[in-house]
């Protein structure tokens, strides 16, 4: 089988495909690299189709079975830097790329979604509550959903799956995800420093079981899958951001919590059930949070993390896009000049 990953240079990508080589998929790749952020080397390298998704046309999809689109401004930040951009790359392009697959005989399209979609929820959610998108970023994916959802068809199977906040070791690594972050910071400075008052719930998802949730809705039968939307997570993984804090002093010695707005509440709050796709398709987690801080604890002492590499714009994405764009290489529509 054929698959394509956008994105398949990125934070998860870069772990999807290593599973799906692992897994004996054909893979092709589809990414623009503006983020090179590696702490280790990378050495799976697969043919990338094309550098930008906005570009794809139907002869690039000939012969491709399933699609597993990761590629987009990939958090609220990156998405608030322009929210023209992020309409064009997280939604147009998401659509467009849908209709092509869905005309060149693509068979499987599976969409990297988020639980963010839910916004601010003060009861537990599932796929069936209503969703509350604060964010550009999370009203492009509401958006996205909606529209391919509507092309999925006997013959055009769509999934989405709305991923959990997303933590653990890449080669493409990410230092803006609030576990990496956090840890990070604590590993570097001893502080574990804190934006917001800490109450708000984030549930969580290690990079190697959010890639495995991919396969399994590419193995699972297309009569379980079509048309369907699964959160991805567990339930036991839910908690609220002074939670994980207080995990990674237990884990990490000699740091203490450090609150530097503690007036700050964050308005993005929810609570995610995620018994469907466990129930339907037999999925589980194999890392819990405290084993994910572990390895990327045992990860940053090997790579020896430093202050320089904590505040790097590179392992942050928003702070990559800036970079690139005032030393003038990317345009303002996020064009390689």
């Amino acid at each position: 089988m054929n698959v394509l990953v956008t994105g398949h240079q990125g934070y998860v990508g870069t772990i999807l495909v290593k599973q799906l080589l692992e897994q004996n998929f054909q893979v092709l790749g589809c990414d623009t690299n503006y983020f090179d952020s590696t702490l280790s080397e990378n050495s799976l390298k697969i043919p990338n189709l094309i550098s930008d998704i906005r570009n794809i046309t139907n002869e690039h999809l000939k012969n491709i079975d399933a699609i597993f689109h990761l590629a987009g401004l990939s958090n609220d930040p990156l998405g608030e830097l322009n929210s023209k951009l992020t309409n064009e790359i997280n939604y147009v392009s998401t659509v467009n790329l849908a209709k092509r697959a869905k005309e060149s005989g693509v068979k499987r399209f599976v969409f990297s979604s988020s639980c963010s979609t839910y916004g601010q929820n003060d009861n537990l959610v599932d796929e069936n509550s209503s969703l509350e998108p604060l964010t550009e970023y999370a009203k492009s994916k509401v958006n996205s959903e909606k529209k391919i959802l509507e092309l999925n068809d006997e013959n055009f199977c769509v999934t989405i799956l709305r991923n959990a906040t997303v933590y653990g070791t890449s080669s493409n690594m990410r230092l803006d995800l609030v576990v990496n972050n956090l840890l990070a910071s604590a590993f570097v400075s001893g502080k574990i420093e804190l934006l917001s008052d800490g109450t708000s719930w984030r549930p969580l998802l290690h990079v190697n079981d959010m890639a495995n949730a991919f396969i399994t809705v590419l193995t699972s039968s297309s009569n379980l899958v079509s048309g369907q939307i699964f959160n991805v997570g567990n339930n036991d993984e839910n908690f609220t951001v002074k939670q994980i804090a207080n995990t990674i002093n237990e884990i990490v010695p000699d740091t203490e919590i450090v609150y530097k707005n503690i007036d700050n509440k964050d308005s993005r709050s929810y609570k995610v059930n995620f018994s469907k796709i466990s129930n339907e398709l037999k999925y589980k987690t194999n890392w819990t949070l405290k084993q994910g801080i572990e390895q990327l604890h045992e990860y940053f002492s090997k790579c020896n993390l430093s202050k320089s590499d904590f505040y790097d714009f590179k392992f942050h994405r928003v702070h990559q896009l800036k970079t690139l764009m005032n030393n003038s290489k990317l345009d303002e529509n996020l064009n390689f000049i």
